[in-house]
């Protein structure tokens, strides 16, 4: 008795001297002694020769918008545009590692998923502030001064902005105003042109009002594209709104707590990726849509325009769903079809093909990426291979030890190949 009493108190005096080393620890100042940059600059130098090829984009870029940037010419545009396109291709084009066969609590797959994580990070960052940069992009023809333009400037430029209306539109929102045929001095001086902001996409400047500086006022435009800009900016926040309620949505189902539904499946890191790329896609072509709206249905007046405007734009998902479907009812059918099939089969040991103790891993030799783990029957299942003859692995999951080989032949596509495997040695 008395040598147990020794022990407890012993192992408490000991527990207590550890509790307050800990607390001294915690309570004691970090080290003084920095890192040195000497450990710094090699991993950076190593991260510069790997993203060689994208440093020198946002290099190039940057002496562009340096040298290529006046005073005069505001907000460089172009050069903000070039720097999103390179950050959107760096980012999704990064490519997704396969997930390894091991066991889910293994340390190779935790850092796998890790690295999964901090790609859907990225992805989510670059959506997020894609959708605030376009989203603020809408106010730049309140900041800009569009109307200090000359006559022979709006002329040369395919695409401009001014106050305009249209001599050959039917629509009433920009439809230049009839007058009785009198000669073209009189009716420039005695009757100005009205107008509306607009967009010009490939029509010709007819005619100008000048003020005293000989700067652009209202313009009339023959041809081409004429659209009110409120059209486009409405448009650009109707698909600004409808980026905003997705993404959210997408972030949630791809996390590991969403229990998926028929309406919000469960998403796949590819899947994730695609989706968010069609949201990206469906913002950018809602000016397009929303211009495509106009023309089509030819809104009689300013509330009809500013409902479609809005539609258009927040509806861009759902009308570009629309057209792939209708562009895939009426492709051609091919003859061929898919040329892809599958093999399934049970793995055994020994001569009495007893089931196996363990579970094996079981992959094409050629394409390893195809695999399947076997379940406590041995069955094992391998999908989306291609028609023609393959040679199969079979490999111990712990010991990473070829087991055995086999070869299999699919001879027609959407076929399911059985093929059992027998292992001559048991595991062990």
């Amino acid at each position: 008795m008395s040598t147990d009493k020794t022990n407890k108190h012993a192992q408490a005096t000991s527990d207590q001297r550890s509790d307050d080393n800990n607390n001294a620890s915690q309570d004691a100042p970090p080290p003084t002694d920095n890192t040195h940059l000497s450990d710094y600059w090699p991993s950076l130098r190593k991260w510069s020769i790997t993203h060689w090829f994208w440093i020198s984009a946002h290099s190039i870029n940057f002496l562009f918008a340096f040298f290529a940037h006046t005073p005069s010419s505001g907000i460089p545009i172009l050069p903000g545009i070039i720097f999103t396109c390179i950050i959107f291709v760096h980012i999704f084009s990064d490519p997704i590692g396969p997930l390894p066969a091991e066991e889910p609590d293994s340390e190779k797959r935790q850092r796998l998923e890790e690295k999964r994580a901090q790609q859907r990070y990225r992805w989510m960052i670059f959506a997020y502030s894609f959708m605030l940069l376009s989203l603020l992009l809408t106010f730049y023809p309140f900041i800009k001064p569009f109307h200090e333009k000359p006559v022979e400037t709006l002329r040369n430029q395919p695409i401009a902005v001014f106050i305009g209306c249209s001599l050959n539109g039917t629509s009433k929102n920009l439809s230049c105003p009839q007058s009785t045929p009198v000669p073209v001095e009189k009716e420039a001086k005695n009757e100005p042109v009205v107008g509306a902001w607009a967009i010009n996409i490939g029509g010709y400047v007819s005619t100008c009002e000048k003020d005293a500086d000989n700067k652009t006022t209202t313009c009339q435009v023959r041809d081409g594209l004429l659209v009110p800009l409120y059209f486009i900016i409405l448009a650009l926040m109707g698909g600004s709104i409808s980026l905003t309620r997705r993404l959210p949505e997408l972030q949630k189902q791809v996390s590991t707590e969403h229990i998926a539904t028929e309406q919000q499946p469960k998403l796949t890191q590819y899947e994730f990726r695609e989706h968010l790329i069609f949201q990206i896609v469906q913002f950018i072509s809602a000016p397009f849509l929303a211009i495509l709206a106009y023309y089509l249905i030819d809104p009689s007046n300013t509330t009809n325009a500013v409902a479609l405007a809005f539609t258009a734009g927040f509806a861009s998902e759902t009308i570009l769903l629309m057209v792939r479907s209708i562009a895939n009812k009426i492709t051609p059918s091919t003859s061929t079809g898919p040329q892809y099939g599958a093999i399934a089969g049970i793995v055994t040991c020994g001569e009495n093909n007893e089931p196996l103790a363990e579970k094996v891993e079981v992959f094409l030799s050629e394409s390893p990426q195809i695999r399947s783990i076997t379940d406590e029957r041995g069955f094992y299942l391998l999908g989306n291979i291609p028609v023609g003859e393959h040679s199969i692995s079979i490999k111990s999951i712990d010991q990473e030890q070829i087991l055995k080989k086999d070869t299999v032949k699919i001879e027609r596509a959407q076929a399911i190949v059985k093929k059992n495997v027998t292992i001559e040695q048991a595991l062990r």
